[in-house]
């Protein structure tokens, strides 16, 4: 996008204080499953940023659960979550997104075979529809980490912490600087997704941002 450093790193940084917060309910037991940390996480980074205006710009999130919707989304196997990112202000508009997956792990602690397998085979189903894929693990010693799938479906071991991988923070810099997002992935409407092969998403993470009045 446009040079906005101050928004974009205050923005960047208020949404990984939101989800590395959210994760202490993970590591002190409250929730255990992945799709109830990722809610907690989605549901922490909206409760910040609700309508938050940072040099100049004014910055919204909210989220959308599509499985609550129509019985032929229900029916569908996909990802975890979409990140939409639409930026509109003077000189400058553009809507785009990622596709991710959510598990749990440890560094040091590789996938059991079937898990592993499962995860690779996940990543080739979201990577054959944009090359803008992620897996977002969930760890109580490294708190939230970001992994390019491509990455993970090369890698000969099941330890996924051997590779690279960026905190929510950093993440979400190079999403909002258009480093990250593929402009196929829109829109929240549910005919973004058809357009992708048919592939479902549960959750839609929106973060948008708009000129201050």
């Amino acid at each position: 996008m446009l040079r906005h450093p101050r928004s974009v790193r205050a923005i960047a940084g208020e949404i990984g204080a939101a989800a590395d917060g959210a994760l202490n309910s993970y590591r002190d037991g409250d929730v255990v499953e992945e799709p109830h940390v990722t809610d907690r996480v989605l549901g922490a980074i909206c409760d910040r940023l609700g309508s938050r205006r940072i040099g100049g710009l004014v910055w919204r999130a909210r989220t959308l659960r599509t499985s609550s919707g129509t019985a032929a989304e229900e029916r569908r196997h996909g990802a975890d979550l979409m990140g939409v990112l639409d930026i509109n202000i003077p000189g400058y508009h553009a809507k785009k997104g990622f596709l991710a997956q959510a598990k749990k792990a440890e560094p040091g602690t590789p996938f059991r075979v079937r898990d592993w397998s499962a995860l690779v085979a996940q990543c080739h189903l979201m990577l054959a529809r944009t090359p803008d894929s992620f897996v977002f693990v969930y760890s109580m010693e490294w708190g939230i980490r970001i992994f390019p799938a491509n990455s993970v479906v090369g890698l000969a071991s099941s330890d996924i912490f051997q590779l690279y991988s960026r905190g929510v923070s950093g993440f979400f810099e190079s999403h909002i600087e258009c480093f990250i997002g593929d402009p196929r992935l829109n829109s929240t409407d549910i005919k973004t997704l058809d357009a992708l092969i048919d592939l479902p998403v549960e959750r839609i993470l929106e973060l948008s941002a708009r000129a201050a009045a």
